[in-house]
């Protein structure tokens, strides 16, 4: 599927900042929360889950934190919110005894077309609750020590390089005054963190499973090559 631009010049909307957080989006197809009826029809307005639930009801079905971290040498969130498919989640942790890698995969699909589906139905926006009604499959994979070394290694590579171009896409949104949004994307969560050093990052870019693109990012592209690696080992 490709994606459809907005009809404002430029190309994305992205900061960077070493570790601050950035939210840049939920699924823009959603942003209008009305259907495209004519003119001479009366509308009808859809129910639209708030920012603030989507996300708490994200932490609580995709947990990142460990409660013990005293032996944890690293660790990495991957959190995947695309516009259409499942919303997915990796967490790979690098202990001082052993690696641990979960993949999370919700079986209702896409998580925020399922929140706006229970309020269009006359459910109460309640995190706890929304919750509860979307089923989680949480799978535990063996990876090898070579393979995590590899993603730590090329997930700094492609944080300098995405470093570059958004700050290239900055200075050219500054020197343009013009702004543009990529819609039908995928919205890229990552979190790091090593000891007391953090870095969380949210991009919003290429849907997931586009057929001729893994992203225009290369953050984006390291987090669809340890998605796909991390499939091939079902």
């Amino acid at each position: 599927m490709q994606m459809r631009k907005s009809n404002i010049p430029l190309r994305l909307i992205s900061n960077f900042v070493l570790g601050a957080t950035f939210s840049l989006a939920l699924p823009i197809s959603s942003v209008n929360g009305q259907s495209n009826l004519s003119a001479d029809r009366p509308q009808r307005h859809y129910p639209v889950v708030s920012g603030e639930t989507y996300n708490q009801v994200l932490d609580i079905l995709f947990p990142r934190n460990e409660l013990n971290t005293s032996k944890t040498i690293f660790e990495f969130a991957l959190r995947f919110e695309p516009s259409f498919h499942s919303t997915s989640q990796i967490v790979i942790r690098k202990r001082v005894d052993k690696i641990e890698v979960l993949e999370y995969t919700t079986l209702d699909g896409n998580i925020f077309q399922k929140l706006n589906e229970i309020l269009e139905h006359g459910g109460k926006e309640d995190a706890v609750a929304m919750a509860k009604s979307i089923r989680v499959k949480r799978r535990e994979i063996v990876v090898p020590d070579i393979q995590i070394k590899r993603w730590y290694a090329t997930f700094f590579e492609a944080l300098a390089s995405s470093e570059k171009i958004l700050n290239e896409r900055g200075e050219e949104a500054d020197k343009n005054r013009t702004v543009s949004l990529v819609l039908d994307g995928t919205t890229y969560n990552v979190w790091y963190k090593q000891s007391l050093d953090k870095i969380s990052l949210s991009l919003y870019d290429v849907e997931v499973d586009t057929s001729d693109s893994d992203g225009e990012l290369k953050l984006v592209q390291w987090m669809n090559r340890v998605r796909q690696d991390v499939e091939k080992l079902k």
